[in-house]
């Protein structure tokens, strides 16, 4: 068995008490994967980024995820305000720019 293996192994019997509460929210998954991605997701287990190859397939997920609803946002803004008359225009940009005074250090993503 490869010394990567080993470690990925090892990860997953890390932090047991959390384990038990999610695995009530999980739903089991057996697939094949491309070369490449399963070691992107070993190096995400090994840096200790993620505590075991599900949960670097859930942050993996959850991030397409986020690209993909910004997407459909993006595009539903867009079709909003392709829709809007000149007047209604205008207010919504006088109240982005009070928007972006006064939410300037809001961090959306709840990112560290």
């Amino acid at each position: 068995m490869s010394t990567a293996r080993k470690s990925i192994r090892g990860a997953a019997r890390v932090g047991t008490p959390r384990r038990a509460a999610r695995a009530r929210n999980r739903m089991k998954l057996s697939t094949t994967v491309a070369a490449e991605n399963f070691a992107f997701l070993e190096t995400m287990v090994n840096t200790g980024r993620t505590g075991s190859i599900a949960e670097a397939v859930d942050l993996a997920i959850a991030r397409l995820r986020r690209v993909e609803n910004r997407a459909r946002l993006e595009a539903a803004t867009a079709e909003y305000f392709d829709g809007i008359t000149a007047e209604a225009r205008a207010e919504e940009q006088a109240l982005a720019g009070q928007l972006y005074l006064s939410g300037g250090s809001v961090d959306f993503d709840l990112e560290p």
